[in-house]
């Protein structure tokens, strides 16, 4: 049931009907039986696993506030337990091969086998959730959740299971807990950042997506200009599709009167360095690494040499985190000498007030992360060095593709240009609402025939379910 499906709407409809039609005292049953039932419709066979990791960080919060004593214990049990089988399902496989080639290398005939166990959907999402969950018990910034129901819908919630944001229990609990009445405004603001986020998906995304996978299916058959324009255009393919998953999410949650966490603000089009591009891009990611791996490293510490290392280690993580291979692990250490370089030379704080430099520094910036995630959408270092050679070839000639996919790409990208220099600094839901009624309808309408006359309606599944 993906979030661009007709049934995912049926589903939605029948959820905020109930939701409201229902007393108060009901509404979390509701929505945790929703929650279970949209996992169940997408990978059944992972419904328990996700039911086991909420009883054993449950408990393991309460255990922190009563086994004052143990807290050291549980900590290292809900550390071990979270980030094992998160290791279990998402790197085992790529470990053992690691292993079986050093094994292999000095003669040994030893081998680690494989499981055969697809990822679960949305794994590295709420297990970060619930490991915050248990850090923040720990550190005593939150009160353990005594509530069973309350903590499950925290980690079940449906809008932002499969791909977040990663929510903060310190401001979701307090959610699940008030009441929720039957407002305009939610309905008017759900309505906007769902229907930007299904053009964002299927209008944006998803048509770059199948000019950006028949380049990167046949690099050695393509050009200089193609490889360069396709690492141009792999940017906002990546931005509009989890950004447009994000917006979907947020607009849900708001039908049903909840606030999710903002995750980007414009990081492609309007960031002037790579430090300011991580303040605005995959926001919930970033800042859950600094609040748990990189304060925590840091300490009392303020020394320039552990702040580069701490920077290191913080986006070795997040390279970790996005996927399995040597490839995401480069990209996360690209991310991090992009940031110590700027640091260095203060590239962040030049050419503030110019608007012509601020451009170019846009500009450059946009480069600079294109280049980077080249290793991000690359499988292997092989298949690196063919582009490599694709580029030297100096061969100027540009891959069209097919030329309705073409001109619907145009049209995406331009839009979503247009609208994202305008918004460096509000939502989108934010910026119509200010806007005259008129001109809000016809946006409604213009973004709706817009994704019927231009989107892809096969329902692709969103980039960030492998991860």
């Amino acid at each position: 049931m993906q979030f661009t499906s007709i049934p995912f709407f049926i589903f939605l409809f029948a959820v905020v009907v109930a939701y409201y039609a229902l007393p108060q005292k009901y509404r979390n049953y509701l929505l945790l039986a929703a929650s279970y039932y949209f996992y169940f419709s997408i990978q059944p066979e992972y419904l328990v696993l996700l039911m086991i990791s909420t009883l054993v960080n449950y408990l393991l919060g309460r255990g922190l506030e009563v086994y004052l004593r143990r807290k050291k214990v549980l900590l290292c049990v809900g550390l071990l337990f979270n980030l094992g089988i998160l290791f279990f399902f998402k790197y085992f496989n790529f470990f053992g091969d690691q292993v079986n080639a050093i094994f292999s290398s000095l003669s040994m005939n030893i081998s680690i086998p494989h499981h055969s166990l697809i990822l679960p959907i949305g794994i590295s999402f709420y297990t970060f959730m619930a490991l915050g969950y248990v850090l923040d018990v720990y550190w005593g910034d939150i009160k353990s959740q005594r509530n069973l129901l309350t903590f499950s819908i925290y980690l079940a919630f449906f809008p932002q299971i499969l791909c977040g944001p990663i929510g903060r229990a310190k401001n979701l609990f307090k959610q699940f807990t008030e009441m929720h009445p039957l407002l305009y405004d939610n309905f008017a603001n759900g309505f906007r950042l769902i229907l930007w986020g299904l053009f964002k998906k299927m209008v944006v995304a998803d048509n770059i997506g199948a000019y950006v996978d028949a380049v990167y299916n046949n690099i050695p058959m393509h050009s200089t200009l193609t490889l360069i324009v396709t690492a141009l255009l792999y940017p906002l393919q990546l931005y509009a599709d989890f950004g447009g998953y994000t917006d979907i999410a947020r607009g849900v949650g708001k039908l049903l009167g909840f606030d999710l966490m903002v995750n980007f603000r414009t990081p492609y089009i309007n960031s002037t360095s790579v430090t300011d591009y991580w303040k605005r891009n995959h926001i919930s990611l970033t800042t859950w690494l600094k609040d748990y791996v990189f304060f925590p490293f840091m300490g009392t510490s303020s020394s320039k040499g552990k702040i580069y290392i701490g920077i290191i280690i913080m986006f070795l993580a997040s390279g970790i985190w996005h996927g399995v291979g040597w490839m995401f692990i480069i990209w996360g250490a690209i991310q991090a000498i992009y940031l110590i370089v700027e640091d260095l030379f203060g590239w962040d704080k030049k050419f503030i007030g110019n608007k012509i430099t601020r451009s170019l520094k846009k500009m450059f910036t946009y480069i600079v992360i294109s280049a980077g995630l080249v290793f991000f959408r690359i499988p292997s270092l092989k298949e690196l060095g063919h582009m490599l050679n694709s580029i030297l070839s100096s061969n100027w000639t540009l891959y069209i593709g097919g030329s309705s996919t073409s001109v619907f790409i145009a049209i995406g990208v331009m839009m979503l240009l247009v609208l994202e220099i305008i918004l460096d600094k509000k939502q989108i839901d934010q910026w119509i609402a200010e806007k005259h009624i008129v001109l809000r309808w016809g946006s409604y309408l213009s973004l709706m025939i817009v994704i019927l006359l231009v989107g892809v309606l096969d329902g692709q599944a969103f980039i960030y379910f492998q991860f």
